[in-house]
């Protein structure tokens, strides 16, 4: 696949970047997340500061993937949010002064409302830093969930990186890495290859782990000969493939010893093997 375009944008991109977060869909996929820890374990060695997110708990199934613990389902601490209960109407005037060395934020209630307490008063930190935002696997912004939706105005102001093999993806970003029927990981290996990004044999196994769970170990209608270069080109680089498991035998159940009966068997007669003469229905 020819990615000239866009992997000269995206090396520019990363040239002016310092702070990239990463982020994945809710409806996040294996591969998806392995071709997203395997670009941040890239990315990272470039000595760049970044982050990786998925709005959900990352599933079991994904505990084998390098870096997983790496994932994290809170991003950002730009901002200082004091948050207390409030009821509709019960707030005259916010506003705020400075004396000496202290900021004031001065909440003042309307005539009637009842006077806030500190008890209820909480403090929590939200809002992304970054210089650039690339998104793995998700067809809009709003897949991204929270993440979006609590910092719509970052994904206005900075530029965005889409990876993704979706058909229905809207291609919002200012860089686009969208080729339907391949599978991520082999989209993040081309783009870690063209641009000659740090990669070690972490980087290579997680690859390999998302190009054979997506390609179904290469037997879906969809790999191709790209399919397979990247997958040579990872196991290059040191992929260490996953060990099949052995397939269970098991164990049949054994058959009931029948117990000898108390009666005795006929015995056979002593002619039994002499030849017999039959005339008819008669014996001779």
């Amino acid at each position: 696949m020819d990615l000239t375009v866009e992997v000269n944008a995206f090396r520019e991109l990363l040239t002016s970047s310092n702070n990239i977060t990463i982020l994945l869909p809710e409806t996040a996929t294996a591969d998806a997340v392995a071709g997203a820890l395997a670009l941040y374990l890239s990315l990272t060695q470039l000595t760049k500061n970044v982050t990786v997110g998925l709005a959900k708990p990352v599933t079991v199934g994904w505990s084998h993937l390098i870096g997983i613990n790496k994932i994290t389902t809170q991003l950002g601490n730009k901002n200082f949010v004091i948050s207390l209960d409030y009821t509709e109407g019960a707030i005259e005037k916010v506003s705020y002064n400075i004396a000496g060395a202290k900021f004031n934020l001065v909440i003042e209630p309307r005539s009637g409302a009842p006077v806030f307490d500190a008890k209820n008063v909480s403090y929590s930190h939200s809002g992304m830093m970054t210089d650039l935002v690339i998104t793995i696997g998700a067809p809009t912004l709003q897949s991204l969930g929270k993440f979006y939706s609590e910092n719509q105005t970052t994904f206005d102001e900075k530029p965005i990186i889409v990876v993704d093999h979706l058909t229905t993806n809207s291609q919002y970003g200012k860089v686009n890495f969208v080729r339907p029927g391949a599978s991520i990981c082999e989209i993040v290996a081309l783009m870690i290859q063209a641009t000659q990004l740090p990669v070690d044999s972490d980087i290579a196994t997680n690859l390999f782990d998302g190009i054979a769970t997506a390609s179904r170990n290469f037997t879906t209608s969809t790999v191709t000969s790209d399919t397979f270069a990247a997958a040579s080109w990872v196991l290059a680089q040191g992929a260490r493939r996953k060990q099949s498991l052995p397939i269970r035998q098991e164990e049949l159940p054994q058959k009931e010893v029948v117990g000898s009966s108390s009666t005795e068997a006929p015995q056979t007669p002593p002619d039994w093997l002499k030849p017999k003469i039959y005339k008819g229905s008669q014996l001779l």
